[in-house]
């Protein structure tokens, strides 16, 4: 196992203040400067770059102790499964209100990709 933080001991710092300065674009950008929808999707977008920092530093800080790092990927794995989540019903939303339509970019692959990811969770939820 390579020990990365001895390899650039700034990374740590670095990612620490990434993560700092994106909290402070988090609370810098209002309400009534740009559009709620166009807010809410850069608060989760600066908030899922901020956990995966998080988890990064997280990594790295395991692997530098000689811990097991491996041990975040359910943390890893459980945010990505929020995440999702919460596009889903963002994009129910759209589709409900007309925003989304047969011509929107990109809809026959997510078309594609929620039949199979149904296919696997189906195997987890039989009925």
């Amino acid at each position: 196992m390579v020990d990365t933080t001895k390899k650039d001991p700034e990374l740590s710092v670095r990612l620490s203040k990434t993560n700092e300065e994106l909290k402070n674009l988090q609370n810098s950008v209002k309400t009534g400067m740009i559009n709620v929808k166009v807010l809410m999707d850069f608060r989760t977008a600066t908030e899922r770059a901020r956990q995966a920092s998080v988890a990064v530093q997280q990594w790295l800080d395991a692997q530098g102790k000689g811990g097991d790092p491996y041990k975040l990927m359910e943390q890893v794995t459980r945010q990505r499964v929020e995440m999702a989540t919460q596009l889903i019903k963002d994009v129910t939303v759209d589709l409900e209100s007309l925003e989304v339509d047969f011509d929107t970019r990109g809809l026959p692959e997510l078309h594609a990709a929620v039949h199979k990811l149904a296919d696997r969770l189906g195997k987890l939820f039989p009925k």
